[in-house]
This record gives C-alpha cells, sequence and structure tokens, in this order.
C-alpha cells in the first residue's frame, strides 16, 4: 500500500486551498458544493467520510442537524476541530473509513465522501468501506470523485503543480506524487457501479462540471 501520509503535514493543506484550483477544478468544486447543499438541506444526520479541514463540516452545519467527521490523518482531525470548535450540531472523530463499526454506535441518514475522497483512499480498502456504508447509512450516500479522461488529468495536474508538488508518474487515472508520499486515483463510473451494487446500493451519476462527477448510492437494506 502506498503512503497517503502528505494529509499528516501541513504542506497537505495546499490541496485543500481553492487560491490553488485551476479553473476546471473550481467549477468542480462549486457545483458539488450547491449540490450537496440542495440534497442535504433539512438532513437530520451525516457522516462525512474524509471531512479533511473542516470545510465541508462548516459549510453543511447550518442546514444538517447533526454532522459526524472522520478523517485517518490526525493533523487534518485537529484542523476540523479547530474550524468547527464553536459548532455545537459538529463532532469529528480521528478513524479509519473501514473501520467504521468500531467507531460508530448508531446510524446516519445520509454520508458524504466529497472532492475524491475515495480516490485517495488505497483501493483495497473499498470493498470494507462500502460494505461498513451499506450498515451504518441508512438512505443515501454522496461519492463525488474526478472524471476519468484525459482532460481532467490535466487539470489534476495543473493543481499539484500549483500546490508545489512534483509528479512522479502517472499510471492510468493513478498520479503518485511527492516519492511515492501521496497517490490520488480516478475511476470509472463502473467500478462504483459494481462496488455499490454488491453491497445493495442502487446507482445514480450527475456531472459535476466537466472535471467531476456525483455518484449517488441508494441503501436498499433500510
Amino acid at each position: 500500500m502506498e503512503s497517503t501520509n502528505i494529509y499528516e503535514q501541513e504542506k497537505g493543506l495546499a490541496v485543500l486551498d481553492y487560491q490553488n484550483y485551476p479553473e476546471g477544478i473550481q467549477e468542480y468544486m462549486a457545483v458539488e458544493e450547491a449540490f450537496l447543499l440542495k440534497h442535504l438541506q433539512g438532513a437530520k444526520s451525516l457522516l462525512e467520510i474524509g471531512c479533511g479541514d473542516g470545510r465541508y463540516l462548516e459549510m453543511l452545519a447550518p442546514v444538517v442537524g447533526e454532522i459526524l467527521g472522520i478523517d485517518y490523518a490526525e493533523y487534518l482531525v485537529n484542523v476540523s476541530r479547530k474550524r468547527t470548535n464553536n459548532l455545537p450540531n459538529v463532532d469529528v472523530i480521528h478513524g479509519n473509513a473501514k473501520d467504521l463499526s468500531s467507531l460508530l454506535s448508531k446510524t446516519y441518514q445520509f454520508a458524504t465522501l466529497a472532492w475524491n475522497t475515495i480516490g485517495n483512499m488505497p483501493p483495497e480498502i473499498h470493498p470494507d468501506v462500502f460494505r461498513g456504508l451499506s450498515q451504518w447509512v441508512e438512505e443515501r450516500i454522496f461519492i463525488s470523485t474526478y472524471q476519468c479522461s484525459d482532460a481532467v488529468m490535466q487539470e489534476r495536474l495543473k493543481l499539484y503543480k500549483n500546490c508545489g508538488y512534483k509528479v512522479n508518474s502517472i499510471n492510468g487515472n493513478k498520479v503518485i506524487m511527492e516519492d511515492g508520499q501521496h497517490t490520488a486515483y480516478a475511476y470509472p463510473i463502473n467500478y462504483f457501479q459494481e462496488l455499490l451494487e454488491s453491497n445493495h446500493f442502487s446507482m445514480e451519476t450527475y456531472d459535476l462540471g466537466f472535471c467531476g462527477v456525483m455518484i449517488v448510492g441508494n441503501n436498499q437494506n433500510f
């Protein structure tokens, strides 16, 4: 498994800084934010996997009753806690999404894996992540990820360049940066369809500009 510990360091925040986003990714993020605000308005509870620096926790707190953010990077968990310290309906914990049964004590109405969170997870843990989501999320999961295309790859490479990261290699839709410290993937739609359907989710897709796609999984278990 390649290391992704770039997010355990302050320099990992550069990837989360709007100032570093090229135009295509700015569009992706703006459409994603509007989509989540629309579809989560009035939600009773939300589980955010890969909460990062807490930007989405802060954005969604006014429209969601209760939010729990989880991130595997302890550095980012501390950033998120500081950012949401004055939001009484938001909690943030440190943990790995493949171990939801050991982290959670109750189910959540919805879950999000925003801005390519899924692409920053090692693919070998995806089956465990989706199995857990099927057990702990009552209605829908919202998975935002990059489109797989040469044009989107160019936007991704611009982002990493703007952040000052060295790209060591590209393998299909996988980018390996910083001497292997961070590996970012993008996956075709049929990859998600297989993951979702094998865990009792039906699937819908929505474009997020030309760079992104929102994959919505509807849980058939509840």
